[in-house]
């Protein structure tokens, strides 16, 4: 499922607000959360996404922790396991959700949330 939940397309890398560590664990908590999810897994890496990993590294900010989160950008990329008792779509839907809204908390507002289902039951 992949949401725009901002108009206006993504905002580059040099112009968002680095994500943190506790922003990330923040997002990996609420989607472990949400009924019917019994995974989060790493996402497949993207060219930006790698590129933005090795700048978190190098600056010191966000690491490891939250690595079953994936950034790029203002975009974020989670790979979901369910539990196969609710609808994936649905549980897909509720992710998306809790992503944006623990999101939302930290003070980031996403442009776009894709949620992979990577597994069913």
């Amino acid at each position: 499922m992949t949401d725009h939940t901002t108009p206006g397309g993504d905002v580059a890398e040099e112009t968002a607000a680095p994500w943190t560590v506790e922003a990330l664990l923040a997002v990996e908590a609420a989607v472990l959360a949400v009924p019917g999810v019994t995974d989060l897994y790493r996402p497949r890496p993207t060219i930006g996404g790698a590129v933005a990993a090795v700048r978190r590294l190098a600056s010191g900010r966000a690491g490891a922790a939250g690595a079953r989160v994936g950034v790029d950008g203002s975009v974020l990329r989670l790979a979901i396991g369910t539990d196969g008792t609710a609808p994936a779509p649905g549980v897909a839907h509720a992710v998306h959700d809790a992503a944006l809204e623990a999101a939302q908390a930290g003070g980031r507002t996403p442009t776009r949330i894709d949620v992979r289902v990577a597994r069913i039951g």
